[in-house]
């Protein structure tokens, strides 16, 4: 290199623009994500009952607590229940896959895991007519108005 020659700029290697682009990415993801979780004001742990979301939507957030805490106290939460409900899916697993079906084992787990959530159901359904019951008339029309629309 002579001293006459011009210096060339010395840009960014195209492994490093490829690592900015890929770590700035993956910040833009996460803050979406983290965004959403936050605006978006759901429990990650909340499971909501297909059956009766139109009905819990239509709760006031006190009526809604008051409801899960009443179904906890009868049922056990989620955490508590999840060893159970893990062991009969490992179970039913075990059973579709075994090299023998056995069409009776199979049967009677599927109908014993429906049992377990037609009772957790029927809980449900008579602890949201309880409190339906011990409603205001005000509080009922408030109900009665916000049941179809989506609360986010």
């Amino acid at each position: 290199m002579s001293a006459t020659e011009p210096l060339k700029p010395v840009g960014m290697r195209r492994r490093t623009k490829i690592l900015l682009a890929a770590s700035l990415g993956l910040n833009m993801l996460f803050i979406g994500a983290a965004g959403g979780m936050f605006f978006h004001n759901e429990r990650p742990d909340r499971i909501r009952d297909a059956a009766y979301g139109p009905y819990t939507r239509a709760l006031s957030h006190k009526d809604r607590k008051a409801i899960g805490v009443a179904l906890r106290q009868e049922i056990g939460s989620l955490r508590e229940n999840l060893p159970k409900i893990r062991a009969s899916f490992a179970a039913l697993k075990a059973a579709l896959i075994a090299e023998d079906y056995d069409r009776e084992l199979v049967h009677g787990l599927i109908i014993k895991q429906q049992a377990v959530g037609k009772e957790r159901y029927e809980i449900g359904q008579r602890l949201l007519l309880e409190r339906l019951d011990a409603m205001s008339p005000q509080e009922r029309r408030r109900f009665a108005n916000n049941l179809g629309h989506r609360r986010r």
